[in-house]
């Protein structure tokens, strides 16, 4: 996942499907979008508190992940890329955005065929879920991926990654390994909740 405009050059952030938002439990007085980059929208609705004050509340509004664990071999894949935003290098899950014709799974069989070589005969969503809940609009499916077969990579113009693999015994280990990140580590724990990295 690049975490940045397409080869196109624009990405358009109308609300996925996938992304609906339910009816507000508290009344919104106002919803303004302030900004919108072509990779996310922020803004801020004004809230009704339930004492009676008003209250802006910003957000950030991005299109849908999709996470990928894929086993193939006994061995759990990774990419290693650098993350300009926090001036890291670090080791992630597959993962990109799932395009507005697009569920979790599709996604998932997409990016990782992009950015590790591989194509899967069966995707499962494991899960999926709001992330970030105090500022992002932004829904995650970590989908677990089986029955791999090799594939040419066709990476976006701007991603820079290298495919990785790690025994699956280890592969915690790894997630938790500083720098680290969010969707990894959550990638993999719903992995070892669901038996996937049983060496």
């Amino acid at each position: 996942m690049s975490g940045s405009e397409d080869a196109a050059g624009d990405r358009s952030t109308d609300t996925h499907e996938l992304s609906t938002l339910a009816d507000p439990e508290w009344p919104v007085i106002d919803s303004v979008a302030e900004y919108d980059t072509g990779w996310f929208t922020g803004g801020y609705d004004l809230v009704e508190q339930p004492d009676g004050s008003e209250k802006r509340y910003y957000w950030a509004e991005l299109p849908p992940a999709a996470v990928i664990v894929a086993v193939t071999n006994g061995e759990l894949l990774f990419v290693e890329q650098y993350r300009p935003t926090i001036r890291e290098t670090q080791y992630e899950l597959p993962a990109g955005i799932v395009e507005p014709d697009e569920s979790f799974t599709e996604a998932a069989a997409r990016e990782l065929q992009e950015e590790v070589g591989f194509v899967p005969d069966e995707t499962e969503l494991l899960e999926e879920f709001w992330c970030s809940t105090g500022l992002l609009r932004h829904r995650r499916g970590i989908v677990l991926a089986t029955e791999l077969t090799p594939a040419e990579r066709t990476l976006d113009s701007n991603e820079f990654l290298v495919p990785k693999s790690v025994p699956v015994e280890a592969a915690l280990s790894v997630a938790r390994s500083q720098p680290t990140n969010d969707a990894t580590l959550e990638g993999v724990l719903l992995a070892k909740e669901h038996g996937i990295l049983s060496a």
